[in-house]
């Protein structure tokens, strides 16, 4: 009885021991990490109650990634926007969060080669567009990337930003 009373002091002790040593506050060098509050496609339909768009069609689906931007499927977690397919009005939001962050930064890339595209293809017929384009940009934050091109860009990227928890 002595030696199972001993052996579960000892084990109490090592248990303690292990427990003050483990640390639950995140080391100084650990860049903070985006926990976004909602899931895209609810942040997309924030957005959309609270900022006046165009006529979209919505990506229902990750074929529509791949089918404009050449976004596989495999490369993202989740996924939300829309883009106008009129020809004359350019508004187009992508919301992404890829799967890792190798996949992040080729998304990035993707988004970036559409947006000047669009540009392209707007410099000469639609300045009009051409110049609403050149105001946005794609951003990228760990593995969170936007495209937001839109007369209210601004007000759509604070809405974004502030639903994903992204600074």
């Amino acid at each position: 009885m002595k030696k199972l009373t001993a052996l579960m002091l000892v084990l109490s002790l090592v248990t303690v021991i292990l427990c003050s040593c483990s640390s639950s506050e995140p080391s100084s060098q650990t860049a903070p990490s985006v926990q976004a509050s909602k899931a895209l496609s609810e942040v997309f339909a924030d957005i959309k109650a609270q900022v006046q768009l165009s006529e979209m069609n919505e990506f229902t689906n990750a074929a529509s990634l791949d089918r404009y931007y050449g976004i596989a499927e495999a490369d993202i977690q989740e996924f939300a926007g829309g883009i106008n397919n009129s020809g004359v009005e350019q508004e187009e939001i992508v919301l992404v969060k890829a799967a890792d962050s190798g996949k992040a930064e080729a998304i990035k890339a993707a988004l970036e080669n559409r947006l000047n595209a669009k540009l392209n293809e707007n410099v000469n017929y639609n300045p009009e567009q051409a110049e609403m384009i050149k105001k946005c940009k794609v951003e990228q934050n760990e593995l969170y990337v936007s495209m937001i091109v839109s007369e209210n860009a601004e007000k759509i990227t604070e809405i974004y930003k502030s639903e994903t928890g992204i600074a």
